[in-house]
């Protein structure tokens, strides 16, 4: 409720500012405001609302030339989908190399070198062939839309017993809100890419070539090799990201040095494809394959036409055209995934050269861990020792398509639209047919034969493997860390 409300008289006092631009008199000149003006100034964010939105990465083009996809009658205008975003080794302290000889550095291929291509956004058409449809799509409302904001959280306490409860300023960027009743405009986005990842030598440069993003040329006939490398395409259908979220702010104090008072995370990741997937069923027919590919994620490797050179960043060459039916096949995919909280930071921290990732410890103190752990009545009733009032203490909740925390309300009366939570803390991931108990809000992978979610596809008449639907449901992360060596 605090969320909306504070958003609604966000946008209305944007609507007021803007009114009062359009009426204001037009001989007065722009001025500059004086720090005793600044002072008396106050924000709360910032709302976008991105409407008939579509992009795709490609090569350079001339403006007059304009996208491919738009020209009448071009064959196969994915092929210049080459503008890339390249993930560059940077590698480890060679220094510690220095009595290995070259040849024996080259045998080590324990780098890699990522490029990301052709990375597209557009409205779902439910084609799993193809990574953009070329037509745009709105992602929220004016009363619904993305917000970079500020926000205060009340009695917050991280870490240990040692610290006392108290506000936290965080900055949020917060997707759309997820509708409690099916939207027109949930799941409607197709998401495109291609990718080439290289293993390359331990000893090779990661020197890049300023106009073209690329490797230098000596280095890339050297080291990028189609032997050493993993091509595929990701094309998903029926995509909503609608209430995903981040927020940022500075944790607590902590005895571990690496957590205290450093950057921590509170991130919800929702992608989610269909509202309610139980009634999914396989059939070996088109009829069935184009139902399911309207919601679905497709990672294919089968190229037809594998182009010019061993990645078009080195020359600029065409991108490939992958096989139109063959790969592994995620029909109906609902995937929530909380990545810490404010009472359970996840923190981005460093240690010397290297890098650390890590969802915190959850501390054994009662007033910490009672807002992320969960009361379960089936497997939780046993404990006759706790009463009705202290089982309602325990405010964790599990994440997935249809609830996502406490539920919100926006306005009243005839005009209230009800909104999924964005609080909750343990994670779900359901593929295909699966039914979700509304009284205990567990999901349950269907166990019919003609069940479906995961899908292997080969090239041509190949028959097509069923294996069947999964669920991993009440996913709590205890701890987690991941750390860089060697740099």
């Amino acid at each position: 409720m605090t969320r909306l409300t504070k958003a609604s008289q966000f946008r209305q006092r944007c609507l007021a500012a803007a009114v009062s631009m359009l009426i204001a008199p037009s001989v007065f000149a722009l001025q500059d405001l004086s720090d005793e003006t600044l002072s008396e100034t106050t924000g709360e964010g910032v709302a976008l609302l991105p409407e008939n939105f579509k992009m795709v990465f490609q090569g350079p083009n001339d403006f007059s030339a304009a996208s491919s996809y738009n020209k009448a009658g071009a064959a196969n205008p994915e092929k210049y989908d080459t503008g890339f975003i390249r993930i560059i080794p940077v590698g480890e302290d060679y220094s510690k190399y220095a009595s290995v000889n070259s040849a024996d550095l080259a045998k080590q291929r324990t780098k890699a070198d990522i490029f990301i291509y052709g990375l597209a956004l557009s409205k779902s058409d439910n084609d799993l062939n193809k990574r953009f449809s070329n037509t745009g799509f709105s992602w929220g409302t004016s009363a619904n839309p993305w917000l970079f904001r500020a926000g205060t959280a009340s009695n917050i306490q991280q870490f240990q017993s040692a610290n006392t409860a108290g506000d936290l300023g965080y900055l949020a960027l917060e997707a759309p809100l997820a509708t409690v009743a099916a939207s027109d405009l949930d799941n409607n986005i197709k998401l495109g890419f291609w990718a080439d990842a290289f293993s390359r030598s331990l000893g090779s440069s990661n020197k890049v070539d300023a106009i073209t993003g690329a490797p230098v040329l000596t280095d890339a006939v050297n080291d990028l090799l189609k032997e050493q490398r993993l091509r595929l395409q990701v094309v998903a259908n029926g995509l909503s990201i609608n209430g995903s979220q981040v927020r940022f702010f500075q944790t607590q104090q902590s005895t571990v040095p690496q957590q205290n008072q450093t950057l921590g995370m509170a991130t919800i990741i929702r992608m989610n494809t269909n509202d309610d997937p139980s009634a999914l069923v396989y059939e070996n027919t088109a009829a069935n394959k184009a139902l399911l590919d309207a919601k679905g994620l497709r990672i294919s490797t089968q190229a037809i036409d594998d182009g010019t050179a061993v990645t078009p960043a080195i020359d600029r060459s065409f991108a490939p055209l992958f096989d139109p039916s063959e790969g592994l096949y995620l029909y109906s995919p609902n995937i929530n995934l909380v990545l810490g909280n404010i009472y359970q930071p996840f923190v981005v921290g460093s240690e010397g050269k290297n890098i650390i990732l890590e969802v915190t410890r959850i501390p054994n103190v009662p007033s910490i861990y009672k807002q992320i752990y969960t009361y379960y009545a089936d497997t939780d009733g046993a404990n006759t020792a706790l009463t009705a009032a202290q089982k309602t203490e325990y405010k964790g909740s599990t994440c997935n398509v249809s609830v996502c925390g406490t539920p919100i309300t926006l306005g009243s009366g005839a005009s209230a639209v009800a909104y999924q939570g964005n609080n909750a803390t343990h994670s779900s991931i359901a593929i295909g047919s699966v039914s979700r108990d509304a009284a205990t809000n567990l999901l349950k992978a269907n166990t019919a034969a003609n069940s479906t979610g995961v899908v292997f596809r080969g090239s041509g008449t190949a028959v097509p493997v069923n294996l069947g639907s999964a669920v991993i449901d009440g996913v709590l992360i205890q701890h987690l860390k991941i750390k860089t060596t060697g740099l």
